[in-house]
C-alpha cells in the first residue's frame, strides 16, 4: 500500500521496523474525534503503538513514547516535524501511474484518423 511504502516500512511513531504480520493504519486524528480518511490523517504504524494510541491525538502519543524513554528527544523533535508535513500534504504517499487503456484491451478514448 501507498502509505506504507512512503513511511518506508517503519512504524511512524516508534520508528521499528514493521513486519507483515504486525502492519497496521493508523488515524492521526483518530476518527472518534472526527478524523478524516485521507493521506493526510492515515499512517503506517506497528500492532502495539496503534493499540496504545487507541484514540488519542498523534502528538499526544508522540510525547507519552519520549517520557516512557521509547523516543529519544531528537527523534520527537523529527516526528513532531512529520507530522505538521503530513496535515501540510507535504507527505504524499507515491501513486502508481495509472495503466494505458490501450493494453488493457479498452477501445481508446477517442477516434482514430478522425472516424467515427
Amino acid at each position: 500500500m501507498a502509505i506504507h511504502a512512503r513511511d518506508r516500512g517503519l512504524c511512524f511513531y516508534c520508528l521499528r521496523r514493521l513486519t507483515t504480520g504486525l502492519v497496521t493504519l493508523d488515524h492521526v486524528v483518530p476518527r472518534v474525534q472526527l478524523g478524516r480518511i485521507s493521506y493526510r490523517n492515515l499512517v503506517s504504524c506497528c500492532l502495539e503503538c496503534n493499540s496504545l494510541k487507541g484514540d488519542h491525538f498523534a502528538e499526544d502519543f508522540l510525547r507519552w513514547l519520549y517520557r516512557q524513554r521509547r523516543l529519544t528527544a531528537a527523534e520527537l523533535t523529527d516526528r513532531l516535524r512529520a507530522l505538521d508535513a503530513l496535515a501540510s500534504g507535504k507527505l504524499r504517499p507515491a501513486i502508481a501511474p495509472i495503466a494505458n487503456p490501450r493494453r488493457m484491451g479498452r477501445p481508446p478514448l477517442h477516434p482514430i484518423n478522425g472516424s467515427l
